[in-house]
């Protein structure tokens, strides 16, 4: 088999057990369904993955990845502080907007029981989010652009608004927290937080 061919195939595998995964859970979704999806036998999948449990691992571990890039894509640059807050926002929404079967996923497994799949540090894409989050909110209250203040609490409301806005994209049934609503709550508490114009 051609090496595109492969790569090919293996994409397919893991797009197909994402959607299932996200669908019915991992406990049950089967092999045969995911194989059957993509119009393949149980051994191709075995080929690539090894197993059920592999090809899980297999995809978390690639789509996690996506949100360590988008947080790594954040750099520090002259804009003001509620920019770059906003901006960072910016970047997690869209990757939850554009991969919603794999946040469907995260949060179930995260929220939910194990459903017997192998375990994955889901809570650390938590923690680099709230930190980085924090990071510009410190920054900007050490360069006076915002007032002293707490900088967790002030984390915490824009982390509790951010996680009300990724529950609603992954839900179908709801009106959503888009984009630019986001933009404008995050205004409203970024704009409370900036330091009054001198006299």
């Amino acid at each position: 088999m051609k090496k595109n061919s492969e790569s090919e195939a293996r994409q397919q595998i893991l797009d197909a057990a994402l959607v299932l995964f996200a669908q019915k859970g991992y406990a049950a979704t089967t092999v045969r369904e995911i194989v059957d999806a993509v119009g393949i036998t149980a051994p191709s999948l075995y080929y690539y993955f090894g197993s059920k449990e592999g090809l899980y691992l297999d995809l978390v571990q690639t789509h996690g990845a996506q949100i360590d890039l988008a947080l790594q894509s954040y750099v520090h640059t002259s804009e003001s502080a509620k920019i770059r807050v906003k901006d960072l926002v910016d970047k997690i929404f869209l990757q939850v907007i554009n991969d919603k079967d794999f946040f469907r996923l995260m949060f179930s497994m995260y929220y939910g029981p194990s459903q017997g799949a192998p375990y994955y540090d889901f809570i650390s894409y938590h923690v680099k989010i709230h930190a980085a989050i924090k990071t510009v909110i410190e920054e900007g209250i050490a360069s006076r652009e915002f007032q002293p203040g707490n900088s967790g609490y002030i984390t915490w409301v824009i982390r509790g608004v951010v996680q009300l806005a990724m529950e609603e994209q992954i839900k179908d049934d709801r009106e959503k927290i888009d984009r630019p609503r986001l933009q404008r709550i995050l205004d409203i508490i970024l704009d409370r937080l900036e330091q009054p114009p001198s006299p």
